[in-house]
This record gives structure tokens, C-alpha cells and sequence, in this order.
């Protein structure tokens, strides 16, 4: 059952790393980065309420709990701009048709399958 947790987890540094990224850009405005961090935030809470009534051994949910909450910790420390609106829309974004941030999202979803939210 650790594995499982072990798992779900391998995918939010990459994905916190990116979005730290796109936080020093135009992103930095978007409502697409405001999402894309919300989502990471719930995801990780969610995780951790699972993994606290999970009947692995206390040692794995401890370090494991520890590796939750720093990762919450990288995502709430994601600047973001206080006035957040889509990018796109406001034609302030060149990237192409895609918003990257929802993409990072995505890779996440591919890593965690479908027992992420």
C-alpha cells in the first residue's frame, strides 16, 4: 500500500518545478497558474487525509506525511499575481495554443492516474 502513496508523489515535484517556472513569466498573471496551483494544493491535501487513514506502518505515513507537507510547502510558495486573469484572452500570451500551466496539470494526471481529482 506504501507504493501506492510512494507513486502518487512522484509526479508533484516535476510538476511544482515547472510551475515555479511559469511563475516568473507571463504566467505569473494568469488564471491558468492560479488554477493549475489550487489543483496541486487540493491534490496534496487530499492525499494526505487518504494516506493518515491508510493502514500502512506509522514509520512509512510519517516520512511520507513529512514529503506531503513539503510539497504543499513548494506550492504555496508559488508567486502569483494578486489580479490573475487568462493570459490568452487578454492576448498577453505568446506561447502558442495551449496554456502550459493546465498542460502541467496533465502530466500529473498521465503520473497519478485517475485517483487524482
Amino acid at each position: 500500500m506504501s507504493n501506492y502513496f510512494k507513486n502518487q508523489l512522484r509526479g508533484y515535484p516535476v510538476v511544482l518545478a515547472v510551475l515555479q517556472a511559469y511563475s516568473g513569466d507571463t504566467c505569473r498573471n494568469c488564471i491558468g497558474l492560479e488554477g493549475a496551483v489550487t489543483k496541486i494544493g487540493k491534490g496534496l491535501k487530499k492525499l494526505s487525509m487518504d494516506l493518515k487513514s491508510s493502514s500502512i506502518a506509522e514509520t512509512e505515513k510519517e516520512a511520507l506525511v513529512v514529503q506531503i507537507d513539503t510539497l504543499s510547502k513548494e506550492a504555496e510558495a508559488i508567486q502569483l499575481s494578486d489580479d490573475c486573469e487568462c493570459q490568452k484572452t487578454a492576448g498577453n500570451c505568446k506561447i502558442g495554443t495551449g496554456c502550459f500551466p493546465s498542460g502541467a496539470l496533465d502530466i500529473l494526471k498521465q503520473i497519478t492516474g485517475p485517483a487524482y481529482p
